[in-house]
């Protein structure tokens, strides 16, 4: 019988990564990464293994050891040649973690004859911590996004902002960085061939991250050129048809297409079109798509169908056009002609403009979605205000059908945060950062909610805030990024100091990480 061997357990907590020197037939060791308030942890009281088949989702093993030195059986239960995960957790004495508990899933791995080990990286349940190795380059309005490889990566940015009449970008940061989750962190990954601040960043199927547009030196400039960042070498793979400042891209492999589209050509151009480009061919733009408002600095949601993009605010009050509009590839257009695109109403919003919101897609088991949009800015002048309401779109066959909901409110205002899904017993949004005002000057915030939501459903509700986390930074999360890990970890890189010097303010980046590590459902 083969059996998981747990020895040296609290060593391997301790340390950043430990790989088992010899390994036979009979063992299975785990490498674990852990986050800071874990490392240097007294061994754990008890210890719980379980492993899943992930095609059918099935338990195989569910053991618990009451020692760092214990041992696992029941691996006979494993088939070689077979994909299973493992889900690892471990309670503490009072001190270690906010509810005792550390726990972690491993990336699916393959049973075979003969020892071997298994990554996997561990952390305090339902909590931030800050990751044990920081990024190399302080920056802020960076491009972060996750790679197939299961890698991160951080590209552009700048080391400070100072807010004037016009956004001036006089240094950018040039290096790229990758976070790996178990090896060594943050790491020197190359240059970009051209620096730039605010990119839109978008992970591509045959590997790498391709870097559309962004701002660069200049009162100020717009890029236009297409860079593709593959392990440390940066290659220019195109342009786009116009320069673009605060763009967005989302993937749609169900039509082959990666969308850009949105933003802005300083110094007074808002743009309101898409790019489309082709991913069975060299991926250079296959035409121009029309949008229904000029939208700066919107948020891209792919939908379930793989067909159908939501683009998201991004509108001021002034831009008369809808503030959510459905770029669509598939077969429901109007005339059947496609892509198109397609107003989805949005009653209360649509006369009042809306930025610097959240979004995401939350998939439903049972089949399609729905996209939840949280907080942001509305109205104009001295009658904009800060929304407190999280608002929800469910996934239609017919996106002509698409509408948007009231779902719940949010315990504050909040806007310029940051927003991905996280598993649990049920999907939770994890809400980062931003403020409670209009302004960006005051009242920033410093913790992350988690949001309870039914993806399975869209209507008028009030979803309870399940917790409130604070954030292991020593300043604010704003121009801060989130990206969700291939093991269901959310890293979040960014973050500012504010400082206020004869009426200029000045954001500094803090050049810190940390790692949220979500509840195993």
């Amino acid at each position: 019988m083969r059996a998981v061997f747990l020895t040296w357990l609290s060593i391997l907590l301790g340390a950043t990564a430990l790989v088992a020197g010899c390994l036979s037939a009979d063992r299975v060791e785990l490498e674990i990464v852990s986050t800071e308030p874990v490392t240097g942890a007294p061994a754990p009281d008890l210890i719980r293994v379980r492993i899943f088949e992930v095609e059918t989702g099935q338990q195989v093993v569910s053991q618990t050891v009451t020692s760092a030195e214990g041992s696992l059986a029941g691996l006979g239960a494993l088939q070689s040649g077979v994909t299973y995960a493992l889900a690892f957790e471990a309670q503490y004495a009072s001190g270690t973690c906010a509810d005792d508990r550390a726990l972690g899933v491993s990336l699916p791995f393959v049973h075979q004859e003969g020892g071997y080990s298994i990554p996997i990286q561990v952390g305090c349940a339902d909590e931030f911590g800050r990751t044990l190795s920081q990024p190399i380059e302080a920056r802020l309005a960076a491009g972060l996004e996750t790679a197939v490889d299961g890698t991160a990566v951080l590209a552009g940015g700048v080391p400070s902002i100072e807010l004037r009449t016009d956004l001036e970008v006089t240094e950018v940061v040039p290096l790229v960085e990758r976070y790996d989750p178990f090896a060594e962190g943050f790491t020197a990954s190359g240059n970009m061939l051209t620096a730039r601040a605010f990119p839109a960043l978008q992970a591509v199927p045959e590997g790498g991250v391709a870097v559309f547009g962004g701002v660069v030196p200049g009162f100020p400039a717009c890029e236009a050129t297409v860079e593709l960042i593959v392990g440390s070498a940066s290659t220019a793979t195109g342009s786009l048809g116009t320069p673009r400042c605060f763009a967005d891209a989302a993937l749609l492999p169900g039509a082959s297409r990666l969308l850009v589209g949105g933003g802005s050509n300083f110094p007074s151009i808002r743009l309101a079109d898409f790019e489309a480009f082709d991913l069975e061919a060299q991926p250079l733009p296959d035409g121009g798509i029309e949008g229904l408002v000029y939208r700066e600095a919107p948020r891209f949601v792919p939908l379930g169908d793989g067909r159908t993009m939501l683009a998201i605010g991004g509108v001021d009050p002034a831009a008369g056009g809808p503030v959510i509009e459905a770029v669509h590839f598939g077969n429901e257009c109007p005339q059947g002609e496609a892509p198109c695109t397609l107003r989805v109403p949005a009653a209360g919003l649509d006369q009042q403009g809306l930025i610097a919101m959240a979004a995401t897609y939350v998939e439903c088991p049972a089949g399609g979605g729905t996209v939840f949009i949280t907080g942001g800015i509305t109205g104009a002048g001295d009658a904009n205000r800060t929304l407190d309401q999280i608002s929800c779109i469910r996934e239609e066959s017919d996106p002509s059908e698409l509408r948007l909901v009231r779902a719940g409110t949010l315990p504050e205002p909040r806007a310029r945060h940051e927003m991905v899904v996280v598993r649990g017993t049920s999907p939770r949004l994890l809400i980062v950062g931003g403020g409670r005002t209009t302004s960006i000057t005051n009242a920033l915030l410093d913790d992350a909610l988690l949001v309870p939501v039914d993806p399975c459903d869209c209507v008028e509700a009030s979803p309870q805030v399940l917790k409130r986390i604070p954030l292991p930074f020593t300043g604010s999360a704003v121009f801060h990024q989130l990206t969700t890990l291939q093991d269901g970890s959310v890293l979040l890189v960014g973050g500012a100091r504010v400082f206020n010097e004869q009426g200029v303010v000045r954001y500094q980046a803090l050049g810190e990480a940390a790692l949220f590590v979500p509840e195993i459902p």
